[in-house]
């Protein structure tokens, strides 16, 4: 049975210290804590790998760590939100986009910005080294600016990032079909301030040799143009600026209320607990320890993170904390991106092959211990990654395991065994039973009378997010939907809401973020929440009961009464249900996670004005049961068949790949009961990604349209319009076949 834990440990951003306390957490939880990490991104970016990823060294990719993946196998909560405040005395956090959080002890690790990038913000070239996330992105988008292959380039900053930048930008800027002449500004007198004399001479010779110019004691005042001028009166001509300038606090500081040191930063006695002596941390670039004088780099918040971590159980112990002693030197390692680095330890330095190769090893052996499958084992239960079902109960694999049952859609009764009991229902039914008795509507008609709300749905699924109140929003939308594809406008809603055990404030708050995510959605659709119900249960649980009208206009929409030769419109992707499978089971990333939620997010409410607008008499939200699953079901409510070809089902990213590999959710299977109404042109194509999507249950998915051919593009302009992309063609009815065969599925 599920319980609510009394404490809540909170994670404002994921630096460096932060990812090793979600690292040991996988571990070694504490019991009765619940950990959650908030960061503005669903990846984090490792530092170090930025430089030999510009060179080509690495791809993208292999500099990002997935925080979903890794707190999902720590048994973390996740919020991908931005944090704008943070109040101490009321223990909240404030966020962006969504009800503020609660805490009870909170650390607090949001990096640095460049200093200074208001003075050449107004530059058409500028590109910020941070975010390092969108970095390359934003690189590639200012090159786009320039016509001709000579770039003139500028690195604003000769510390270590600078320097570096300086090496790999050239390698990068030659994959790219163009040469550049690269400038080094810095405003000391010497580049790599703080290094040793014999670590900044082979600098300065190797940046020679590469044709880079330095440019000390030029401090950047302004911009005219594409000119950069210094307060010496001098100017220099640049197309692109990167500017890697020493660091300066994030904004986020500037709105919590605790000691911050004259430059801004969060002041931290050597616990890394604010000097306030409130349960608020603070680590790495975010932090200053009061008279320590340490620099920021990297290392040093790697060097944090035991600490932190050891401290912030210490602190929800109420045990004495431990003191961070800095290291008195480190080993530093800076790509030249021509397969060598320069490297200083102590009084040593050097520039060679075996430097970078040491660097590399140092830099991917970092980022496999936030891998999970890659030696990061959960201490609260979670699977090695080979293994296809999860303690959460959300995936099903093709090998052979027992499955486990899903939750949302995925967690829907067989299709067969709901048909199956309405049929014996209907059939005990007599004469004088009333005529609205087990519609097979989603949304049921009222009886004749019933007043201006005249239509009523229900649907609710256990929770498959961790997230409150995202799971509320996902499942307004998905309640609403029904009515939305009657072409009916909802109007009111009650919710049916199941919350596990735990302390009343825990129960509260977990009950109040779900309802706050509900009601942001059913706001958005004008309809209004007038009550509901709950109870205790073993596990969280949420539903909506959707009333609606039909209004003036014409007979709602059904899912019956298809005509032959009508274009069959699916308006969002499908794979949310493997998507939900595989991550449950430890696998996928958190962008495909996040495009799911965003698709089941989407809604429908415009798609039914539209089917409104060119008289749709037929359509069905594709939910549970898997697009094979509703359309058969339409198709059997009308005398026609159905042509629906592989080749034009739209998939969510990742989708293909969790399906290749062998994932499927748990209702996959008996969503299969419909192959015996099925055909396929050619064998092989049930092997295919698309085929097995057919059956994939849809959480809160998109409307299957049955439109005349000649309104089909003009349907298909609207939804594009409208917020909806991915609305496509993915067939047509045809003539009801001799077999009994209703789809046919071709390439």
């Amino acid at each position: 049975m599920q319980r609510l834990p009394s404490r809540d440990l909170v994670l404002v951003g994921a630096g460096h210290a932060s990812l090793h306390v979600i690292r040991m957490w996988a571990q070694s939880p504490v019991p009765d804590v619940r950990l959650t990490v908030v960061s503005p991104d669903v990846q984090a970016t490792y530092s170090g790998m930025l430089p030999g990823t510009l060179a080509g060294h690495y791809r993208p990719e292999e500099m990002l760590i997935d925080l979903d993946a890794l707190c999902h196998a720590a048994g973390a909560r996740l919020i991908v939100d931005r944090c704008v405040g943070l109040n101490a005395a009321q223990r909240t956090i404030a966020l962006a986009g969504r009800p503020a959080i609660p805490f009870d002890v909170a650390a607090v690790g949001v990096g640095s910005l460049p200093a200074g990038t208001h003075l050449v913000s107004s530059h058409p070239g500028l590109v910020s080294i941070k975010p390092m996330i969108s970095f390359q992105q934003r690189l590639q988008a200012a090159l786009g600016t320039v016509s001709g292959s000579e770039i003139r380039a500028a690195v604003v900053g000769g510390g270590a990032a600078g320097v570096e930048m300086a090496f790999c930008l050239q390698p990068f800027l030659r994959q790219s079909g163009r040469t550049a002449q690269i400038c080094l500004l810095d405003a000391h007198p010497a580049i790599l301030s703080g290094y040793r004399a014999k670590t900044v001479r082979i600098a300065q010779r190797q940046l020679q040799e590469r044709g880079i110019q330095v440019l000390c004691g030029r401090r950047v005042t302004a911009v005219r143009g594409r000119e950069l001028l210094f307060v010496e009166g001098e100017s220099l001509e640049a197309d692109i600026v990167l500017w890697c300038v020493g660091a300066a606090p994030p904004p986020l500081l500037s709105s919590i209320d605790l000691p911050k040191s004259d430059a801004g930063f969060l002041l931290v006695d050597h616990t890394l607990q604010t000097t306030a002596r409130l349960p608020v941390f603070a680590a790495g670039d975010t932090a200053e320890i009061s008279g320590a004088g340490i620099p920021r780099a990297g290392v040093y918040a790697v060097r944090q993170g035991p600490v932190l971590r050891d401290n912030l159980n210490r602190c929800l112990r109420g045990d004495p904390l431990r003191k961070y002693r800095p290291q008195r030197d480190f080993l530093s390692l800076l790509t030249t991106g021509d397969g060598q680095a320069i490297g200083q330890f102590y009084a040593c330095s050097g520039h060679a092959r075996w430097l970078w190769q040491l660097k590399r090893r140092i830099d991917v052996g970092f980022m496999n211990r936030y891998r999970p499958g890659t030696g990061m084992r959960s201490g609260n239960g979670t699977l090695p990654a080979d293994e296809r079902s999860s303690g959460s109960g959300q995936s099903f694999g093709v090998n052979g395991r027992v499955p486990m049952r899903c939750r949302g859609c995925g967690g829907k009764t067989s299709g067969r065994v709901l048909q199956n009991v309405l049929q014996r229902l209907r059939r005990d039914a007599d004469e004088t039973m009333h005529p609205a008795f087990l519609q097979s509507e989603d949304a049921a008609v009222l009886f004749a009378g019933a007043g201006p709300v005249n239509v009523v749905s229900v649907d609710f699924f256990q929770a498959f997010l961790d997230d409150p109140w995202l799971t509320g929003r996902v499942a307004a939308v998905h309640a609403l939907s029904d009515l939305w594809a009657r072409g009916v406008q909802p109007a009111s809603a009650m919710a049916l809401v199941t919350l596990p055990a735990g302390s009343h404030p825990q129960q509260e708050e977990l009950l109040c973020q779900l309802l706050r995510g509900g009601i942001r959605e059913l706001q958005a659709a004008s309809v209004v929440l007038v009550g509901g119900h709950t109870v205790d249960g073993d596990e969280l649980s949420v539903g909506f009961t959707v009333l609606g009208r039909t209004g003036d206009g014409p007979a709602p929409i059904r899912k019956g009464h298809l005509q032959a030769e009508q274009k069959l419109i699916l308006t969002h992707r499908l794979g949310t249900g493997v998507i939900l499978a595989a991550r449950a089971a430890g696998q996928g990333t958190g962008p495909w996670l996040q495009s799911a939620i965003q698709s089941m997010l989407a809604g429908n409410q415009r798609t039914s004005e539209i089917a409104r607008d060119f008289g749709v008499r037929s359509a069905t939200d594709v939910t549970g049961f898997g697009l094979a699953g509703h359309l058969i079901e339409m198709l059997g409510n009308s005398d026609v068949g159905a042509e629906v070809r592989l080749s034009q089902i739209p998939l969510l990213p990742g989708a293909a790949e969790c399906l290749d590999q062998g994932f499927r959710s748990s209702l996959d299977p008996e969503n299969r009961w419909v192959e015996d109404r099925i055909v396929v042109s050619r064998a092989n194509l049930q092997q295919t990604a698309a085929y097995h999507a057919l059956f994939d249950p849809q959480t809160s998915g998109g409307l299957l349209l049955a439109v005349q051919s000649a309104v089909e593009s003009e349907v298909l302009k609207r939804l594009h319009r409208s917020g909806h992309p991915d609305a496509v063609t993915i067939g047509r009815t045809v003539p009801m076949r001799a077999d009994g065969v209703l789809l046919q599925i071709c390439e």
